[in-house]
């Protein structure tokens, strides 16, 4: 005997409801919270809170009216432009409306509700690393090191993330997912360090430079130091002119810095403690790696939602949607060989695609490989703990 259907259930809610109407909901829904994503984009790598103030015009500074912020609708009717200056507001904002709409729609359509959930929170994350990445070279703390902890506490309890029904098995295969990632990507960046060294960074003219506790900033660009260092040896330096740090001036000198100090002529401070520091230069020596450090915490948060498996996925997925899309730009003349690419898209694309079928893909293209590689001696003990 069947148990009785319990009529105020979430799922019998849902089912009671038409296909066109969870449709409709998902896509508002998404475009409301794609709105505020791309608040976190322009906020997050800034350091600027993203609950205040309120949206305003970066040209004029005048706060942007509550019927002039409708997702996707307000740009139409604007015109992509502010209704007070004219300036012109980037396609970004729409484009990352629709897209989280979109995205919105086809996780709900395709998961229970309970995993849907948790897919669109992880959805949001890699949609802001994208764009922030793109734009700044980098991903941040927010996402990254709050992924890991949403992702683990979200596989406790949602077990069937990690293709489980216990909540112990789940977050085992979650804390393996996300060491995975990390130290996979740390074993690259290290490997990278040592065959690429230093890379000199010729700024076209003199350029003033700010050094501060967080990073050095380079024409409004801000590297943070956590993503130009990953090993105590690491070091930043260069020969500047017009150095002002606090109440001092040094009318030219060599200005060094790594993890934890500022070495700027013979002074020596703590870098936690460095005053807000200018100087004039043209060329910097940067410490050069294969990727950001900030693409190794990215990869053990994906980690930490789709575990390990997801992890050798999307390490597979990405490098060759990384490869295709840079012979790509390079062909079109739009980059040349050895200039800057960020990982963290190709990422966060082969984490989607894995959540739409990547899992057959493993077994059939990476799983036969990994017996090679590995031993089918590791992967019976990995199958055996997770039994």
């Amino acid at each position: 005997m069947n148990p009785p259907v319990d009529p105020w259930s979430l799922d019998v809610a849902i089912q009671a409801m038409p296909a066109w109407f969870w449709t409709i909901t998902a896509f508002l829904f998404g475009a409301v919270v794609g709105s505020f994503l791309n608040v976190c984009i322009h906020r997050l790598p800034r350091g600027h809170s993203v609950v205040s103030p309120r949206s305003r015009c970066y040209a004029c500074g005048k706060s942007i009216r509550w019927f002039d912020n409708l997702p996707i609708v307000s740009y139409l009717l604007l015109g992509g432009k502010c209704r007070d200056c004219g300036a012109p507001f980037s396609i970004r904002y729409w484009m990352v409306e629709w897209l989280t709409a979109f995205l919105f729609i086809i996780i709900w359509r395709s998961f229970p509700p309970a995993e849907a959930t948790v897919y669109t929170i992880f959805a949001c994350g890699l949609i802001v690393a994208t764009f922030v990445d793109f734009e700044h070279y980098i991903i941040p703390n927010e996402i990254t090191l709050g992924g890991i902890a949403i992702g683990i506490i979200c596989s406790g309890l949602v077990p069937s993330l990690q293709d489980e029904i216990f909540a112990s098995k789940a977050l085992l295969k979650s804390l393996l997912g996300a060491a995975a990632g990390y130290f996979i990507l740390w074993g690259v960046v290290e490997a990278g360090k040592c065959f690429l060294g230093i890379k000199k960074l010729a700024l076209p003219e003199p350029t003033q430079v700010t050094l501060t506790s967080e990073g050095i900033l380079i024409d409004s660009n801000l590297d943070r130091w956590e993503d130009i260092f990953s090993r105590e040896s690491d070091v930043l330096s260069f020969q500047g002119t017009q150095i002002r740090y606090g109440e001092k001036t040094l009318e030219k000198g060599e200005v060094q810095v790594n993890y934890k100090e500022v070495k700027i002529g013979d002074e020596v401070l703590k870098l936690e403690e460095l005053p807000e520091t200018k100087a004039t230069t043209e060329l910097i020596y940067v410490p050069r790696e294969a990727m950001g450090f900030g693409d190794v915490k990215f990869l053990a948060a994906i980690g930490a939602f789709l575990g390990y498996k997801g992890v050798i996925f999307t390490i597979f997925a990405s490098s060759l949607i990384g490869s295709l899309a840079g012979l790509f730009i390079i062909l079109i003349g739009k980059r040349e060989w050895g200039l800057k690419l960020p990982y963290g898209p190709y990422l966060a694309l082969a984490a989607m695609l894995w959540l739409f079928g990547g899992a057959h893909w493993y077994d059939i293209f990476i799983a036969p490989g990994m017996e090679v590689l590995l031993g089918e001696s590791i992967l019976k003990i990995t199958n055996f703990i997770f039994a």
